[in-house]
């Protein structure tokens, strides 16, 4: 490889590549790229035009032209609830375990890798911008710290998933762009400058924000307490759980219909991408939705329905150990988390004996498609589902897509409470009840590890968090090797899962790039 070549490649790609916006709307995407990078940086409007493009190359990881929105998927996918069935051939390979790093360019991983390190840098390009400009402080200072926090969540992401990261706080310049960083970081580096950006961004963000879809006090608050879980702060996790709870400006959603309406911009929203088609800038289609929804429309007597979710593929879908968890009386299960039933719906093919409305015998299949590639109708998450009113033939949609949501916080100002003070500590008992309650479930008495780990699984499942509090309670590997796939049937996870695989492997092509010295995870 020509590393000269390579680094100046990069260099350019982040110095000419970037996507700058107008700042008339929030949202719109203008290009910018007549205007030179001291306007940019320097600037009132160029800089919020930075700021912009960092959100439409945060929203670029989630579309449709991502690998298919599969990035969003790889830590369900690999994660205790779910079995994976045989899909693309190539594609899903990559999600399974055992894979060489070697095996990484260009996969759905090393995406992960290189897309968080291109948020970073464009973030430090823009930090560094603000402080050499002139304007008004507090509108610096606002503007900053919404940066940081997008910083800080791009590196908490990378660090839960890679382990050995490095950060830096100086964007990409000709002095530093051939500079190779020889190792990783210390975890005390790490977390130090989690701590800062997000203690700054609380000091100078608002509560509320113009718009859905932009970083808020609240969402900086939420991130601050899971970084303290991290590093068993249960102190600093419980006052930022605290503070997001008690703020007034965000409410559990009442009706847990609504939690999930394809638009997600309420009163629980912390933190969504935005991909509404009748935005300015919005669209960016994905098909998140696709892959949890079964394709009921392969079978006679079926089609493809709003009321059924849409167009299917059931690539990914809750395996028994999930649903095992809930009980009857859960309002999350059927028809609000989770769709259990199909139904005819095809008066011109329907099958004999059946008549339209009846409920598809999951274990039945019909017709040659449907029994060469789906031996059962699996239950379809409804997360994912677009607004009312979508096309339910086509298999990309508009629907956004949230990251983070007041349910966790309440899940994490439980855990907090439980850790400092007991199975029976009120706050703990207040907090995780309130989740309970919303869904119709019997309170509980008491709160341990277990029940913390349950509900999350129950209120948060395919929502990107499991893989991540697995790994932090020290449990994934375990988690994996008993309850990954369905007892029998898709369950590669088990049979491949190895004790270090709770640390992804750093792409190859990337370590070749980075000092003779940095460190591979151990085990790859």
């Amino acid at each position: 490889m020509n590393k000269n070549y390579t680094y100046k490649t990069i260099l350019l790609l982040i110095i000419f590549g970037l996507s700058y916006q107008s700042c008339e709307d929030f949202l719109d995407e203008e290009s910018l790229t007549d205007v030179s990078l001291d306007f940019v940086y320097t600037t009132e409007e160029g800089l919020n035009s930075a700021l912009v493009g960092l959100y439409h190359l945060n929203r670029l990881h989630h579309n449709n032209t991502a690998s298919n929105s599969f990035r969003t998927l790889v830590m369900p996918v690999k994660s205790d609830l779910a079995v994976v069935r045989t899909g693309e051939i190539g594609l899903w390979a990559w999600l399974r375990w055992g894979d060489s790093p070697i095996g990484y360019e260009g996969t759905l991983l090393h995406g992960y890798w290189k897309h968080y390190y291109k948020i970073v840098d464009r973030c430090n390009a823009i930090i560094h911008g603000a402080q050499q400009s002139d304007l008004d402080q507090e509108i610096l200072d606002k503007l900053i710290a919404e940066v940081k926090t997008m910083r800080a969540n791009a590196y908490f992401t990378l660090y839960r998933m890679f382990n050995n990261i490095y950060v830096r706080t100086e964007p990409t310049s000709p002095e530093n762009a051939f500079i190779r960083i020889e190792d990783k970081s210390s975890v005390e580096e790490i977390f130090n400058l989690l701590k800062e950006d997000l203690e700054f961004a609380i000091e100078h963000l608002d509560w509320n924000s113009v718009s859905y879809g932009r970083l808020t006090k609240g969402t900086a608050h939420h991130i601050r307490a899971k970084v303290a879980l991290w590093e068993e702060d249960w102190q600093a996790a419980a006052e930022n759980a605290d503070a997001v709870i008690e703020s007034g400006y965000h409410s559990l959603v009442p009706n847990l219909q609504d939690v999930f309406d394809g638009i997600n911009d309420h009163s629980e929203t912390l933190f969504n991408i935005q991909f509404e088609s009748d935005i300015a800038g919005g669209g960016n289609r994905t098909l998140i939705n696709w892959n949890f929804t079964p394709n009921y429309g392969l079978i006679n007597g079926a089609t493809y329905s709003e009321e059924m979710g849409g167009k299917g593929g059931g690539f990914i879908y809750p395996n028994n150990y999930l649903l095992g968890l809930f009980d009857e009386d859960d309002q999350r299960l059927e028809n609000t988390y989770f769709r259990m039933k199909y139904y005819y719906n095809d008066p011109n093919n329907l099958p004999a004996g059946v008549s339209l409305g009846d409920e598809i015998d999951i274990y039945q299949p019909t017709g040659n498609t449907q029994s060469f590639y789906y031996q059962r109708l699996h239950p379809g998450c409804l997360k994912f589902t677009p607004p009312a009113g979508f096309d339910p033939t086509v298999g990309t949609q508009y629907a956004n897509y949230i990251i983070y949501r007041l349910a966790e916080t309440y899940l994490i100002g439980s855990e907090a409470y439980m850790r400092m003070n007991g199975n029976g500590d009120a706050k703990a008992l207040q907090y995780i009840n309130a989740i309970r309650n919303r869904a119709g479930v019997t309170p509980l008495s008491y709160v341990d590890q277990t029940e913390i780990l349950n509900e999350r699984a129950r209120e948060l499942a395919f929502e990107g968090q499991r893989w991540y509090t697995l790994k932090r309670m020290g449990v994934l590997y375990n988690q994996i090797i008993l309850y990954a796939g369905d007892d029998g049937y898709k369950d590669e996870a088990r049979e491949n899962m190895q004790p270090h695989f709770i640390n992804l492997p750093i792409p190859q092509d990337e370590l070749d790039l980075l000092g003779s010295n940095y460190p591979q995870n151990d085990g790859y």
